[in-house]
């Protein structure tokens, strides 16, 4: 079991979302403010297909229901540590 949470995508050997061609999507420059502020953020960058003509933003990383398992694992561990570490300083230290 992998323990990740986000896996790192590659478009540029994808499907392009409109034709559907493999290997035809290129990064492309940021055109207004918005596209500037979302290439900014890093959430997603900007491509564009050399067939179609499609342009678009396609995600850097994606989520999948194993990384919802890991990150409900992870939440469970903190909240039980945190529990068991309250219990040792309440016995060690409380009144």
């Amino acid at each position: 079991m992998q323990l990740r949470i986000f896996f790192k995508t590659y478009p540029e050997t994808s499907k392009c979302p409109s034709c559907g061609k493999i290997g035809t999507i290129r990064r492309s420059r940021a055109k207004t403010i918005f596209e500037s502020a979302v290439k900014a953020s890093r959430i997603a960058n900007l491509y564009k297909c050399k067939e179609c003509g499609w342009r678009g933003m396609l995600k850097k990383y994606m989520m999948n229901k194993y990384s919802l398992i890991t990150l409900a694992f992870y939440f469970v561990l903190i909240i039980s540590v945190a529990y068991v570490i309250s219990q040792v300083l309440k016995r060690n230290f409380g009144s």
